[in-house]
């Protein structure tokens, strides 16, 4: 084998090399060798490597022997690997956006899809593909990857494959069946290093930066830097639970231990968030980043969203309501990924919770006559509110000071709450929805809690004192948001509504209902994240907008209340 990884090397050399060098360096390994031994023929050697005894000319003619019968016992033979049969692949597996390209011919990644040697598999964000070789390796491709199959042999006819995948953007993470095979091989190469894999599972990630990083959780791999470009002995040795870094100019770090794997208690295990998946992840010293992934199994096979986030915090799109897993592991500071945590995750986010109407976030109510209002929810057969004191506006109030609330309610009709008893202080609020689902009640997530004041009410002014003004007679609602967070604001007059009769972006938590016909209207909100990410649309509010009555200069009439926009 030791012609195979001189190949290897020679191609992590090409990628750094000018193209004139280049040109004349293999793209992979280009043979594999056998020892002479007693009695070994050509004809015997191609039915042995080929599949085919018919072949022998070809091994002369590359080896330049003089004689087919007569090998020099204890002499090397080179096997083409061009000359061995082709082998295939096949995706087991695809989520998200992912295309083949075969020829400069790009195609969809399909599950059951045939793939060939020289293919590349590209995928987009929040994409996952899982393709299986021909002796039954997986290869699991993350998000945002690019990787080439740029050899699929097999010796003989039904014998070990000789694979090598190029990672040129992204990740993969490998993992090779039964028992270590001494004649098969798979190499993973980067432009800076190459790992060759016997039984193992292990993972190799391309950074964006440069650096290759490699790690072991089962077996072992050998690894060789660019650095190391002209030694015939490997890197490194890496066994189970260790890994190490290649700098973006080919030179090796030291062997390091994985970081362990986080405790299940310091993963989150429910997201009750409609727009996104929000998962706040530990906060380690040691850690500069996480890998992260949501599967609909344990094994994680079925990845359904997938990334590596910096800090303690991962977002992705929100996923439907139902049980999945997540899969966390942590990188160190170079950048090496730890053991894996696996741990069960609840999505329960709908229905969605309504948003606050009236107070506005801070607000103040008149003692004896404060009513909490909020906008119904589409699908909605009741809402539950909760309220709790607190001692000024700033206090914090954390969702489990709700368990002893000062006041809960159920309201049917209307999304609303009313206060008339509650001495004047400074309180927190939040409210729920509630649907039927098989003559069962299906209670979703509560909205953030909003903080609102009850005082008394003013004395009314004198005549002296009074002064007229018109008020618009309309309504706003507002939503809890995140500091330089965006909204895309849709309104369309039924529920399953496709074409918006109003189309707007805000750049406040906050919207008033004015120019829209008197009638029912359904409001559905996209929130436009600083990091450029766009959540999926809110589920649709309904609204109800009165009839005005108007002045002579065309202006709408105040009822006093300021009440122009009524929710049911």
């Amino acid at each position: 084998m030791h012609v195979a990884a001189i190949a290897l090397v020679t191609l992590v050399c090409s990628m750094a090399a000018t193209p004139a060098v280049a040109q004349q360096i293999p793209l992979h390994p280009t043979a594999v060798t056998h020892r002479i031994t007693p009695g070994d023929t050509l004809e015997q050697l191609a039915q042995r490597y080929l599949g085919d005894a018919a072949l022998w000319p070809a091994l002369q003619s590359h080896n330049s022997v003089g004689s087919p019968y007569r090998l020099k016992p204890g002499s090397v033979l080179e096997i083409p690997l061009q000359l061995m049969r082709a082998a295939t692949a096949s995706v087991d597996y695809v989520h998200g956006t992912a295309h083949v390209s075969r020829s400069g011919v790009a195609a969809p990644a399909a599950r059951g899809m045939s793939l060939q040697e020289g293919d590349q598999i590209k995928l987009d964000p929040n994409a996952f593909v899982a393709v299986r070789l021909a002796d039954g390796s997986t290869v699991r491709v993350q998000a945002t990857s690019l990787v080439e199959l740029s050899q699929l042999r097999r010796r003989g006819r039904s014998g070990s494959l000789q694979s090598v995948l190029q990672v040129q953007q992204g990740g993969v993470q490998v993992q090779v069946p039964g028992k270590p095979d001494a004649q098969r091989r798979l190499d993973i190469i980067t432009p800076v290093a190459s790992t060759s894999v016997r039984g193992t599972e292990f993972d190799m990630q391309l950074l964006a930066d440069g650096r290759t990083t490699s790690a072991v959780l089962k077996g072992r791999t050998t690894v060789q830097a660019l650095a190391d470009a002209d030694k015939a002995s490997p890197t490194a040795v890496l066994l189970a639970r260790t890994g190490i870094a290649v700098s973006a100019d080919g030179h090796a770090g030291p062997v390091a231990h994985l970081l362990p794997a986080p405790a299940a208690g310091e993963l989150p295990s429910l997201n009750e968030d409609a727009q996104w998946l929000n998962l706040p992840l530990p906060q380690w010293d040691n850690a500069q980043g996480w890998r992260v992934s949501v599967s609909e199994d344990a094994q994680g096979h079925h990845v359904l969203r997938n990334g590596q986030f910096a800090g303690s915090d991962a977002r992705f799109a929100a996923l439907p309501d139902g049980a999945y897993f997540l899969h966390v592991r942590a990188m160190d500071t170079q950048g090496i990924s730890g053991m894996p945590a696996v741990a069960p995750l609840r999505v329960k986010a709908h229905p969605v919770p309504p948003l606050a109407q009236n107070p506005a976030p801070g607000g103040v109510l008149a003692q004896g006559e404060a009513q909490l209002q909020c906008t119904p929810v589409d699908g909605a057969s009741s809402y539950r509110h909760q309220v709790i004191a607190l001692e000024s506006l700033e206090s914090p109030a954390p969702a489990a000071a709700f368990a002893q609330a000062l006041l809960q309610s159920t309201s049917q009709a209307q999304c609303a709450m009313d206060l008339n008893a509650l001495p004047q202080g400074t309180y927190a609020w939040r409210a729920a929805s509630v649907r039927m689902v098989k003559d069962q009640e299906d209670q979703g997530p509560f909205a953030a809690a909003q903080t609102f004041r009850i005082a008394p009410k003013p004395a009314a002014p004198s005549l002296d004192d009074l002064k007229v003004q018109t008020q618009a007679g309309l309504s706003t609602i507002h939503w809890p948001a995140e500091s330089g967070q965006r909204f895309r604001l849709q309104v369309f007059s039924t529920p399953a509504g496709t074409e918006p009769a109003l189309d707007t972006t805000l750049d406040t938590p906050r919207w008033t209902a004015a120019g829209l016909p008197a009638g029912t209207w359904h409001v559905r909100i996209q929130v436009q994240d600083p990091s450029g990410l766009n959540s999926a649309f809110s589920p649709p509010r309904s609204v109800q907008v009165l009839a005005l009555l108007h002045d002579s200069d065309g202006n709408p009439v105040s009822s006093g209340t300021g009440l122009g926009i009524e929710y049911r």
